[in-house]
């Protein structure tokens, strides 16, 4: 049997945050990208580079593309939704990366070639062209980043390796030690639980994910009295066969 492990909406968020960054760093390079010679134009036997910040356009289209994942990744900070918070930092990415990736298209197809200067891209255009290529691919990575509780199975934990017996030779029965009464199985065995429905509560929270519990979906432990999902509940003794709160053994 396969165990699962139940991955919340902290977590979720935390992966957004990262890929956020990750585009807020690409967006960074990209504004840097304007330092290097972006066109080599030769005239004669002389060589001229242009760098990326030379023309207004590129300049304007370079900054608002780099700027904007970062923008994102505040405004996602800010708002402390995850849904909202993959849109923001989703959105405003691919929006940077399309800005980012049309600068230098647009000054090679329009600004140098309806100018008719004569030369050959350098490493700055292909550098920028390649960042806003990846800001693109990290903002659909974002998007398509799923927001809902995940249920992520695990493999199952290997078998115990069996202990080879040991046999002691049998000791003699006194007389005092049949007469003595046996120990009470009740007191040495652990507790026990079930987990039933809990139609009757108005308003709860699960303590295994921490989010709201409705109705149709709450049960609680038979023992303590603990509310759960019953999804989050099922996985967790699925792992453990024990209350999380209370640590009873369930039984079916």
């Amino acid at each position: 049997m396969e165990g699962r492990v139940i991955v919340g909406q902290e977590e979720v968020a935390a992966r957004l945050y990262k890929i956020g960054a990750g585009a807020a760093s690409v967006g960074a390079i990209h504004i840097l990208s304007l330092l290097l010679s972006w066109f080599v134009e030769t005239n004669g036997g002389f060589t001229v580079p242009l760098t990326g910040y030379v023309f207004p356009e590129s300049l304007i289209l370079s900054l608002l593309g780099g700027l904007l994942a970062g923008i994102g990744l505040l405004a996602g900070y800010l708002v402390k939704r995850v849904g909202l918070t993959k849109l923001l930092i989703g959105l405003f990415a691919v929006l940077g990366g399309l800005l980012a990736l049309a600068s230098p298209l647009f000054i090679y197809l329009v600004r140098i070639l309806s100018l008719n200067i004569k030369g050959y891209p350098d490493i700055g255009m292909f550098a920028a062209i390649f960042t806003g290529i990846v800001q693109l691919g990290i903002g659909a990575l974002a998007l398509l980043t799923p927001t809902k509780r995940e249920i992520i199975p695990t493999p199952a934990p290997l078998p115990p390796t069996p202990q080879p017996e040991v046999f002691e030779p049998a000791q003699p029965t006194t007389t005092t030690q049949r007469t003595t009464p046996p120990m009470s199985r009740q007191s040495s065995r652990a507790a026990t639980t079930r987990f039933i429905p809990a139609s009757d509560i108005e308003e709860a929270s699960c303590s295994i994910c921490y989010e709201p519990v409705q109705r149709e979906e709450a049960v609680k432990c038979s023992n303590c009295g603990t509310i759960y999902h019953r999804g989050c509940m099922e996985a967790w003794v699925g792992l453990n066969s024990t209350c999380p709160n209370c640590k009873a053994i369930v039984i079916e």
